[in-house]
């Protein structure tokens, strides 16, 4: 197969406008097949179609599943497959601000109508697109962009600057493996294609316009565990875990969140000084 590397300036492609934007209102999630989870303030909740969604929320398709499509108000669409983890409108600023999601581990594939851009981010590989179809995959071997229609931005985190494009049809991967390059195919692999989610090969209709009016409130499972946030807690990326500690910071009051923050530390030493904070200075007089 050929492979081949391209890689421009932002500058050169002017395609700021794409990674970093204001984000949008959240969205509605209407297509749910089979079940998909979301994690919100201090509660584990079972999701269903019409629920509205809010920054800060987390989605979870467990491996089990098979979609769950949001909708946006400006016609954007995004979908999660199997084995998602995905925590919409991210607190990240800078060149990373404003992304739709920040797609933790599993597939996403984000779909934006003509002159609407939209970004979304991963441990591996950001991801940007005005008026383009894309699929971004993160498994534990790779992570990989497939650009089904129009053209992708990709970028590195941390690599300030170097863009990336991905064409229509084209597959970028990178492998997780230190000093890894991207590079560049102009087709997707049999491997890519024969684990790319089904759902994902679909054209699926907008069905926003079905729950106009209508208030869907997701259900309470219980409260939200250690376990839950523990992989957002000790994501890879520091801007991360420290953008997410006032919406972790409230659940200190759970004794057996304290404990799991406590015994992890090494994972996640910026709660050090939440967790054990310094005896306070000496008046003098």
């Amino acid at each position: 197969m050929f492979v081949s590397r391209r890689i421009f300036t932002l500058s050169a492609l002017g395609m700021v406008c794409t990674i970093a934007h204001a984000a949008p209102a959240g969205p509605l999630l209407t297509i749910l097949d089979r079940d998909a989870f979301l994690l919100r303030d201090d509660a584990r909740l079972a999701l269903a179609e019409g629920v509205a969604l809010r920054p800060d929320d987390i989605l979870e398709v467990p491996a089990q599943g098979k979609l769950a499509r949001l909708e946006y108000a400006d016609g954007l669409s995004l979908a999660l497959g199997p084995g998602s983890r995905a925590l919409l409108a991210p607190r990240l600023k800078g060149d990373r601000g404003g992304a739709r999601t920040y797609l933790l581990a599993g597939w996403v594939k984000l779909s934006a109508p003509k002159g609407v851009a939209a970004s979304v981010l991963s441990p591996a590989l950001d991801v940007a697109t005005t008026g383009g179809t894309i699929v971004l995959a993160v498994r534990p071997e790779a992570a990989q962009v497939f650009a089904e229609n129009g053209e992708a931005a990709v970028r590195r985190p941390g690599n300030a600057g170097a863009v990336q494009v991905v064409k229509t049809g084209e597959l970028l991967g990178l492998a997780a493996t230190a000093g890894a390059q991207p590079e560049l195919a102009n087709r997707p692999t049999q491997a890519f294609v024969s684990t790319l989610p089904r759902a994902f090969m679909d054209a699926l209709p907008p069905r926003a316009a079905r729950f106009q009016g209508k208030e869907v409130e997701p259900q309470k499972i219980g409260p939200l565990s250690y376990a839950d946030a523990q992989p957002w807690l000790d994501a890879e990326s520091v801007a991360l875990r420290r953008a997410n500690l006032p919406r972790w910071r409230p659940l200190l009051r759970d004794a057996e969140f304290r404990r799991g923050l406590a015994a992890g530390l090494k994972a996640h030493p910026e709660w050090d000084p939440i967790l054990n904070p310094p005896p306070p200075k000496p008046a003098y007089r």
